[in-house]
């Protein structure tokens, strides 16, 4: 009886997990591309780093690649 209401749980909880599948690689070098574009390089320790490029990648990516290509930033 128990392990039929273990099983029961199991199936219950496996049947709730999402799976999130990772980008195609089309997608991933695309917004990788555009991440830079909008976020150039910069050399370490000239300025402070940040997440920007790495939250633009992460937009793009659950955005499946659908975003407009960013303007390229005038280096000063």
């Amino acid at each position: 009886m128990y392990k039929a209401a273990g099983i029961a749980a199991l199936v219950i909880f496996a049947s709730s997990i999402e799976v999130s599948a990772s980008p195609s690689a089309e997608t991933a070098r695309k917004c990788m591309h555009y991440s830079y574009i909008a976020f150039p390089y910069k050399r370490p320790g000239a300025v402070l780093m940040s997440g920007d490029r790495q939250a633009y990648f992460k937009d793009c990516v659950a955005k499946d690649g659908n975003v407009p290509e960013p303007a390229a930033v005038k280096e000063q």
